[in-house]
């Protein structure tokens, strides 16, 4: 059902648009860690196995960061059109969405499986050992099978993006409440039935973003029938989708390059460092899930009232929506450091692999409240379209990082941990920006179309 957020309580239209995107984040997470969980239990070499499904993620992201980095730029024109009440250009650019994600996703799908060996041997690197050798096996395995489903991730990415630009963030969840279920089971059935061992969760990953993908591009066609008609392409919509999602798409694809960076500099440590890295990240993951859930919430919230000219709504939102991130983050915080060693446990860690993760799963926990700000600050700059700076804080945040890690490591006083030490070094200088740019104002000037006819002025200049 579409939202309009441009009416109402603020923090009460945000929360309930937020909820399910977390529930959605939440899902993908727990069938992501149950790959994991099936793989380093089930497989007979289950370390090593993990590991080279682990050290796959940094690449995954990278692909799927694109995907969504362009999408930003459609739920931004999406979401200001219609809160603009422009259902025609509405209906034009998600169709021209459509179209260019398609095209995309397969050319990338086809590059990414030509280069998967490429990726795995000279970018990200295996210790020369027996057991390296292994994991390079497997991670191979798993990058070719989930790049031939990268064009589902392109298309899913964009009607995820233009549902929640009009107001439905339900649909996802069900979508991938379907996705997640029969994830699981194929999983189960492919690796200890079938015992097809790695390969079986990347095909029950390939399995299930097809079918994620049909079921909601049958939902977007039937739900809206103001998209229901022929096709469009719109070239001036293309660019303007863009010029929002280009730079977003480019940061988030040199964040990946950072995490490749970062995987590469792990794997220098050995097998244990690799596996423990691994569980790390997965379990980092579940952090991120509240923080971006109310980025996204308040980027379309913005978006929307943008639309219709109501600054003095979108400041009132950002408050309302940085107390509700920090709270939640606060609680998934605690219960992560605190229970971190029977989480990690449960990737069928043991021994040293155990204490590497239950020791970056402890020191990130804290460290995720400067995240929470940063991301919140940073929802209201991509719904104002004001991509281009955020997409400078992120990268210098990753710069930061990076320089940071290796120097640490190359002069000896930063071992393996600097994997994670420092994540919150980046986060700061990020935050700086962020916040330089809302108070100043810039954002208010990037808006994609005139607001909506008949909309008041806004009422918010010179009252935050």
């Amino acid at each position: 059902m579409k939202k309009d957020m441009t009416r109402g309580s603020e923090w009460k239209l945000v929360l309930m648009f937020t909820l399910p995107i977390m529930a959605g984040s939440l899902l993908q997470q727990l069938y992501n860690t149950v790959d994991g969980v099936v793989v380093g239990r089930f497989v007979e070499d289950g370390k090593l196995a993990f590991a080279g499904v682990g050290i796959c993620a940094a690449l995954t992201f990278l692909f799927l960061a694109f995907a969504m980095g362009i999408s930003v730029g459609v739920g931004v024109v999406v979401s200001q059109y219609f809160g603009a009440k422009k259902n025609d250009e509405l209906a034009i650019a998600v169709d021209t969405a459509l179209i260019m994600l398609g095209a995309l996703g397969i050319a990338v799908s086809v590059i990414g499986y030509a280069v998967s060996p490429l990726l795995i041997d000279k970018v990200l690197t295996v210790p020369p050992t027996e057991g390296g050798a292994a994991i390079r096996e497997y991670a191979l395995t798993y990058i070719r099978v989930y790049c031939l489903g990268l064009v589902f991730q392109f298309i899913y990415n964009c009607i995820s993006f233009t549902l929640r630009g009009v107001g439905d963030s339900k649909a996802t969840l069900l979508f991938l409440l379907v996705t997640a279920s029969l994830n699981v089971a194929l999983d189960l059935l492919f690796v200890v039935a079938f015992h097809w061992d790695v390969a079986g969760v990347a095909w029950a990953t390939f399995i299930s973003q097809a079918v994620c993908m049909v079921i909601s591009y049958i939902y977007l066609r039937r739900r809206f029938p103001f998209i229901a008609g022929g096709r469009h392409f719109d070239g001036k919509l293309c660019r303007t989708i863009l010029r929002i999602g280009v730079p977003t798409a480019v940061q988030q694809s040199i964040v990946s390059f950072g995490n490749i960076a970062m995987q590469r500099l792990v794997n220098g440590f050995g097998e244990d460092s690799m596996a423990a890295f691994s569980a790390g990240i997965r379990i980092n993951n579940f952090m991120f899930v509240p923080i971006t859930g109310f980025q996204s919430g308040l980027a379309n919230f913005t978006g929307q009232n943008i639309g219709a000219n109501r600054l003095d709504r979108v400041k009132r939102g950002y408050r309302h929506t940085l107390l509700m991130t920090v709270s939640v983050s606060l609680a998934v915080c605690a219960l992560l450091f605190f229970f971190a060693r029977p989480i990690v446990s449960f990737f069928g860690l043991t021994g040293k692999p155990l204490d590497l993760g239950v020791e970056q799963v402890r020191f990130v926990a804290p460290c995720f409240i400067i995240f929470a700000v940063y991301m919140t600050l940073g929802g209201v700059l991509q719904g104002a379209g004001d991509t281009v700076l955020q997409s400078a804080a992120t990268l210098t945040a990753l710069a930061v990082r990076v320089v940071v890690g290796y120097v640490g490591v190359a002069v000896g006083f930063l071992g393996y941990s600097a994997a994670w030490i420092t994540l919150p070094i980046g986060w700061v200088f990020a935050l700086v920006i962020t916040n330089i740019r809302y108070y100043t104002g810039g954002w208010k000037k990037k808006a994609v179309v005139g607001p909506a006819r008949g909309a008041p002025p806004d009422a918010g200049e010179g009252a935050d």
